[in-house]
């Protein structure tokens, strides 16, 4: 079989491809602190249950990842996962080939395969979750630069703004992100317990009014990056996906005022279907096409 593995800065997932579609198979926690190793080993384990000889692997990876090299170059939201040779170790543990890319572009090549994203034109992909990822897709096929293009989340919004796990001040993803939506709703609520975006949306979804301006102060950052995206590529559209997604109707409308206020594109922002399962479904077909 060939299997999907997309590993997130909380969430892992496995599946692989059979007749007629995709199966997820688990869902394990990431456990960042505890290494890289001992997830490998964890997702190895779940595999081997299932398959004793898998055709191939692929890994999306929340991180900057050297696809040549086979390489986890560093990842914000896996703290100390740095120059890890993941694609060799995971080859050697499942004895078989394995392919990795960022979770992003996995999460793209899905949306790609399935044409939920058009096979001509520029599009750029962005999933809002833990962090910020991003691809560009330039007729069907995504553009890797020298290698590391799509890194948005990374993008500075606030020259002297917040730390950033990467090591940089105000990139976007402390702004737009799963933590700085917490953040906004701690500020609006004047309460100090930490409440998940989930929580909020539910929350939203009751007319509260912190929650309320916690989405909307949430969309004004997300418009803002768009913004500059849309400066930088003009492309012809974006599509949104990732867990924030489910509450876009609370968010939606402050971006898209905030990104007419800074620029005179046209507002063509989409939002990919819902699934838990795209990434590792992604990582499954790269796994497939790249070792035959």
């Amino acid at each position: 079989m060939h299997w999907g593995i997309d590993i997130g800065g909380t969430t892992t997932i496995l599946g692989y491809l059979k007749p007629g579609g995709f199966k997820k198979a688990a869902t394990l926690r990431t456990d960042p602190l505890s290494g890289p190793d001992s997830l490998l080993r964890k997702i190895s384990k779940k595999i081997n249950e299932a398959d004793r000889a898998p055709c191939s692997a692929g890994a999306g990876i929340a991180g900057l990842v050297n696809r040549s090299k086979g390489l986890l170059v560093s990842s914000p939201n896996l703290p100390g996962w740095k120059d890890y040779l993941i694609r060799e170790k995971l080859s050697d543990i499942l004895n078989c080939p394995v392919v990795i890319d960022n979770d992003c572009n996995v999460f793209a090549i899905q949306a790609i395969e399935s044409s939920s994203i058009p096979d001509s034109g520029l599009w750029l992909m962005i999933t809002l979750g833990t962090g910020i990822g991003g691809t560009i897709i330039h007729e069907g096929s995504i553009l890797y630069g020298s290698g590391y293009a799509g890194e948005f989340g990374h993008m500075t919004v606030e020259a002297t703004g917040k730390n950033c796990l990467c090591g940089s001040k105000g990139c976007w993803e402390r702004y737009a992100a799963s933590e700085a939506l917490s953040d906004y709703y701690r500020k609006h609520s004047c309460n100090s317990i930490h409440y998940s975006p989930k929580e909020i949306a539910r929350l939203a979804s009751t007319k509260q009014d912190a929650a309320l301006s916690a989405f909307e102060e949430f969309g004004t950052w997300l418009g803002i990056g768009l913004a500059n995206l849309y400066h930088c590529f003009s492309p012809d559209g974006v599509f949104l996906a990732g867990g924030l997604m489910g509450a876009s109707e609370f968010f939606l409308r402050s971006a898209e005022s905030e990104f007419h206020r800074r620029c005179p594109f046209v507002w063509n922002v989409n939002v990919l279907p819902s699934s838990s399962d795209a990434g590792a479904e992604g990582a499954a077909i790269m796994g497939r096409n790249r070792t035959g």
